[in-house]
């Protein structure tokens, strides 16, 4: 169904734009984590968010990311050593946000097809930072559970934490791609 734009012209555009977006085939991709998983996400993000949101986390993930692939900081338009990253304020915003829409993606989980929509969605809106590869997500994946683990120890279960970011980054995948 079109949407019917009756208002003015910039109105128009943006109807049409809306109506692509929601007429678009997304590739359906909802990984599954299990009951147990959930409980075990869930029952660690309390520890992982403690005291600032996580922002601390998303900080690590990204230095650990770049130590690792130091060719990727020029994608993520940053230079500098790993302690100057640790304080660079545009990083530090971006790990916020990281986490933020990590801790959104949590509070979702028990219901993976609003998850996995609300992740294509951002996914779509990452088109907008360019060229964005699907092989930069299974060493971010492996930068966030070590700077999680690093935060938390013992608590954290890396195998539901890895399903759970398998399912996330299949979801900003597809949207990327949609």
């Amino acid at each position: 169904a079109s949407l019917q734009p009756f208002f003015v012209a910039p109105i128009r555009s943006l109807c049409e734009s809306l109506n692509e977006v929601l007429e678009r085939k997304i590739p359906e991709v909802v990984t599954m984590v299990s009951a147990s998983q959930v409980a075990a996400i869930k029952n660690s993000w309390g520890d992982i968010a403690a005291g600032d949101g996580g922002a601390s986390v998303g900080v690590d993930m990204f230095v650990r990311y770049f130590a690792a692939n130091p060719s990727m900081k020029t994608v993520f338009g940053y230079t500098g050593s790993p302690e100057h990253l640790r304080h660079n304020r545009k990083l530090q915003s971006h790990g916020r946000k990281v986490m933020e829409q990590l801790g959104l993606a949590i509070s979702e989980i028990d219901d993976m097809g609003r998850m996995t929509g609300t992740l294509k969605s951002l996914g779509i809106r990452h088109k907008a930072f360019g060229d964005i590869k699907s092989e930069y997500f299974p060493p971010l994946g492996v930068a966030l559970l070590a700077a999680m683990e690093a935060k938390v120890g013992s608590k954290l279960d890396k195998g539901a934490w890895g399903a759970a970011y398998k399912a996330i980054s299949d979801a900003i995948i597809a949207g990327i791609h949609a």
